[in-house]
């Protein structure tokens, strides 16, 4: 996904939802986490720099978003820079209903049409950063086997610390990941550290927030890091900085439909908040 930060970047969200502390197990925040999105939209700008194995690095800055329809999430996202790829868009619908298949979609403006991502390309890099375009959409409880390793703090916050493992190849072609440790803080089922295996042998991908705070009443990281590593040692590393960030604000589900993919017109393209810079 294309599809900066689900928001998106992707997988870092989160809404407060309630659970009785004595009685967690994984399974009850892996759900935590699949529902965390429900019932609210967000918008927000990605600034994010991309580090390789010879330490070059990209700059990419993209307008990101998601809207809540029903249970399912809507994502979209537009690059404004780099001048060479501004325009690119991606759009992806975000199923969680049984028998409903993800779909993903790109739009190159040089071209004009909708391109239909394929789910074994969703472990592709994500505008080339660390993160893969599957990791962009929500992981079903259903779909893993989960361990409760105990609790902790991250960052002077409460965590839960859960060992889960894909239960069918098809989640790891998605995501382009195996199994791993995710910590998740416990009042909002935020994933705030985690570490997996990759599908590629020897690799791995670590996950890391900072600067987390409540705005509109959802708690999210300000900065997030996605670093890769093979046999141990870091070769890259994507850092994404948020800004204008804002949740419930009621963005038109217009803005969520494949028509408006390519639309010049569109008043997404220019939509900013008071305190996004252009």
């Amino acid at each position: 996904m294309l599809l900066a930060t689900a928001a998106f970047i992707g997988a870092v969200f989160s809404a407060v939802s309630e659970v009785n502390a004595a009685d967690v197990n994984c399974h009850d925040v892996t759900l935590g986490i699949e529902q965390r999105y429900n019932g609210y939209d967000s918008w927000r700008v990605m600034n994010m720099e991309i580090t390789d194995a010879n330490g070059g690095k990209k700059f990419r800055r993209i307008h990101a978003g998601h809207e809540n329809i029903g249970t399912h999430r809507r994502l979209r996202s537009i690059v404004i820079e780099p001048a060479e790829l501004a325009g690119f868009e991606a759009i992806a619908f975000d199923y969680f209903n049984d028998g409903e298949t993800d779909k993903v979609w790109t739009y190159l403006p040089s071209q004009g049409t909708l391109y239909d991502v394929r789910s074994e390309e969703l472990s592709g890099r994500l505008y080339g950063s660390d993160l893969a375009i599957g990791e962009m959409l929500i992981r079903r409880s259903k779909d893993y086997d989960c361990r409760y390793l105990g609790e902790g703090e991250y960052k002077g916050f409460p965590v839960w610390k859960l060992y889960v493992d894909p239960r069918h190849e098809s989640e790891v072609i998605r995501l382009g990941l195996r199994d791993g440790e995710v910590w998740v803080e416990k009042n909002t089922f935020l994933p705030v550290w985690s570490t997996f295996n990759a599908a590629a042998a020897g690799e791995q991908r670590v996950f890391e927030t900072d600067e987390i705070r409540v705005i509109d009443g959802v708690m999210a990281p300000a900065w997030f890091r996605v670093s890769t590593r093979k046999e141990g040692r870091v070769v890259s590393t994507s850092v994404f900085r948020t800004e204008g960030e804002r949740f419930n604000i009621g963005m038109p589900i217009d803005w969520f439909q494949t028509d408006d993919i390519g639309n010049a017109e569109s008043a997404w393209n220019t939509f900013r908040t008071e305190t996004a810079t252009q």
